[in-house]
This record gives C-alpha cells, structure tokens and sequence, in this order.
C-alpha cells in the first residue's frame, strides 16, 4: 500500500488521510485533523495536494467545506492513464534515439562541395551517392581504371543495380582491369554488361581504388580499409589530359598482348 501511495506523489500524511476519509465518508477538515492528530493547518495542506492528485473531491453543504475520497477504482484510471504517458513517451524515445543515430551515422558520411568544380565523398553511402550521380550524366561513355573493392565487398548489391541502370541508360565503359582472378571475372560479364574490357599485368594497374572519366569529370574512389573515400573534379583540361593517358594505357594493352592471352 506505501509504494502504491509512493508512485502517487503521496506524502505519508496524505495517504493517512486518503485512507481515513475511504472509511469515514465525507468530512470536514478539522475532523481529520482530530481523528489523526495533525495540525489543521497541515491537513488543509494535504487536502489541498490530494484535491490537485484527483484523489478526494470536495463540495459545499451548509455553507461549510466537505471532502470525500474519490472511488479506489480512479485510482487505477490514474494509472493507466500515467501508464499511456509513460507509452508514448517511451515511443518518442526511440524515434529520437534513432534520429541521433542518424546524426552519428551522419558524422561518417560527408558530401563536402568545394565551390562547384570538386567533391569530396567520405563514408560507403557517400561512396554509393558518388557512383550512382554517374547516371546523371548526358555522356554515353564511361572509361574506368582499376577494379576497386567496392565490387566485391558488402556493396555488391548496389553495384549490380547501378550496372543495371547503367545498361537501361545505354552508357558505355572502357575499362582497364589487373589481370587477376577478379579481373578475369569482370571481363566474363562485359557482353551483358554494355562494357568492354582489356586486362593489364597486375603490378601496373591499380587494384585498390577506382579512375572514372566521363566527359569533362572525374571520379576517384576506393573502398578498401575502412574508410571508403572518393572525391569528383569537374574540369575539362584535366579530363583530357587523363582521357589521353587512358588512351595511351588502352592502346598498351592491346599491343602487350597481355589481354588477347585470355
């Protein structure tokens, strides 16, 4: 019954009181202060309390004030009622839990725009977000070195829908892959893949990260450690001098013989 009156907000002189009036019926003051031996002044205090908590109501008769205990089932109404407080507070929680994981995960993602002609994408849905913007783009070509491990790892399906959506545009890739068992399998799946593919020595192609160029951008990105990274750079000169490279590079494939050996 103590914790009860406790869980309350109930002083111990008000769950005296409550108790009382629950046997005596309506009563004025100065009878409580009688039957419980407190001070008048503090019964009218616990009253008052009790009349706040919903736990006695009080009328007049005779021009005198009564107060009478409310039926022990309002009690449980009380409750249920905190009960439905407490539900729906612990369901605010949880949203803004999740909210401030979102914030934290935020924290790990960066898109971070350098005045429109470079982008810096920290974070593996920040790399997502960079390879997926290559649809964007109005160009039908696409030429790739490198076969980062974004292929391979734990966003591996993302990268099959983004080839997907790749070969519905009608975008087209030239690609340089290392001539390793990776590199073998991604050449298989060229003819489905709107894609072409030539094979190098491993040792002179990069097998950590990623070189795009398509018209005047180009994206760099790799996937490995655990922290993928990529950055986009918007300028045309750039992308010429590194188309030229790309050229010279698939020209050299052809003539090593290093991929017609497949």
């Amino acid at each position: 019954m103590k914790e009860l009156f406790e869980r309350l907000g109930c002083s111990e002189t008000q769950a005296k009181i409550y108790l009382l009036m629950l046997e005596l019926g309506p009563s004025i003051a100065s009878m409580l202060a009688k039957r419980t031996r407190i001070k008048r002044v503090t019964v009218y205090g616990a009253l008052d309390g009790l009349v706040q908590k919903g736990l006695i109501e009080t009328f007049k008769k005779n021009n005198i004030n009564y107060f009478q205990a409310v039926d022990p089932n309002v009690i449980q109404q009380i409750f249920d009622q905190q009960l439905e407080v407490e539900k729906n507070f612990n369901q605010q929680v949880h949203k803004s839990v999740a909210d401030l994981q979102k914030i934290k995960e935020g924290s790990k993602t960066q898109i971070i725009d350098v005045k429109g002609i470079m982008k810096y994408y920290q974070g593996e849905e920040a790399v997502k977000t960079l390879i997926s913007e290559t649809l964007d783009y109005p160009e039908k070509m696409q030429y790739c070195i490198g076969l980062s491990g974004y292929h391979v790892l734990q966003v591996e399906g993302h990268w099959k829908s983004y080839i997907r959506s790749r070969v519905k545009k009608g975008m087209k890739v030239k690609s340089i892959q290392a001539d390793t068992v990776e590199g073998k399998s991604y050449k298989k799946k060229d003819a489905v893949s709107l894609r072409e593919t030539r094979l190098i020595e491993k040792r002179k192609c990069p097998d950590d990260g990623e070189l795009n160029i398509i018209g005047d951008k180009i994206i760099l990105y790799t996937a490995e450690g655990n922290e993928p990274w990529g950055v986009k750079i918007m300028n045309k000169k750039i992308a010429r001098i590194l188309k030229k490279l790309f050229e010279l590079a698939w020209d050299h494939s052809q003539q090593s013989g290093c991929d017609e050996k497949k």
